[in-house]
């Protein structure tokens, strides 16, 4: 079971969503809750006219000053009266860092799926990927719009992969709540020994009490993020477990990579490990 859960809150409802989420999960594991939140420096868009930049700057750090008394305030409304142990902390500073830092102290990081360092004309993906990258800790990813769900059915995207592997590993906890587990092999059109290597990870599970489905469903490289995606939202999943960015970092930049289509579209937590 999980022990520590850490929570990144912001001032939003998607904020606020987040910590009723982390708090079911943490209450369900009887895990302790650690609320954070980092207030990110000044950035003010490249658009306006250097005349404009001390007052944008300054309406800027205001409207973030209030976000984080905002995230402070739904954090006590939320977490510290139904989880008497919880604690809050905040930072300052690059938001991936602040994070990570304050990660080595938890057994799960949950996160926004669009919570972002600052303007996206200077930051162009979410804080998750930054962060599931430098953590070194398992990170659940939630929609803006996430309902407390039981993880009743998980579906496993499984490829062999050093990162697949750490992933599923890292969800043990969640995949023994699970009544229904599907896997999903992302394999290349050459790959012979899928189906075997599925069984295995199928009897693994098996040795930790835990049932897998028994089809395995086969994803084909050339299309896999839109038919993993497809087979996602048909099976009405409550958890996707996916390792993140098994391939060339440079490689994903140019051309995109599941992790990244996944989880910036993905209607459904998706717990992701690297």
């Amino acid at each position: 079971m999980y022990r520590d859960l850490m929570v990144h809150v912001d001032g939003s409802e998607a904020g606020r969503r987040r910590v009723q989420f982390a708090v079911d999960l943490a209450i369900c594991m009887g895990a302790r809750l650690s609320g954070l939140h980092v207030t990110p420096p000044v950035e003010v868009p490249h658009l306006f006219k250097p005349s404009q930049v001390p007052k944008t700057a300054a309406s800027i750090s205001s409207k973030l000053a209030l976000d984080a008394r905002t995230a402070a305030a739904l954090f006590s409304e939320e977490a510290m009266q139904r989880l008497p142990g919880a604690s809050w902390f905040e930072a300052t500073g690059d938001i991936a860092q602040g994070i990570s830092s304050q990660a080595r102290y938890s057994d799960l990081v949950i996160l926004g799926q669009y919570e972002r360092q600052g303007p996206p004309e200077n930051h162009l993906l979410p804080i998750a990927h930054p962060v599931v990258l430098q953590c070194g800790r398992p990170v659940l990813i939630v929609p803006a719009n996430v309902q407390p769900t039981a993880f009743e059915k998980i579906v496993i995207a499984w490829d062999g992969s050093r990162e697949a592997v750490r992933a599923v590993h890292d969800a043990l906890p969640i995949l023994h709540l699970s009544r229904s587990i599907q896997i999903v092999t992302m394999i290349s059109p050459s790959a012979e020994n899928n189906e075997d290597d599925a069984k295995s990870l199928s009897a693994h599970l098996a040795n930790h009490g835990i049932e897998v489905g028994t089809t395995v469903v086969k994803v084909r490289e050339a299309k896999e993020h839109l038919t993993l995606q497809e087979q996602i939202e048909q099976g009405k999943y409550d958890l996707l477990v996916m390792g993140g960015y098994s391939h060339s970092m440079w490689a994903e930049f140019i051309f995109g990579s599941v992790t990244q289509s996944i989880l910036l579209s993905s209607k459904i937590p998706v717990l992701v490990s690297h």
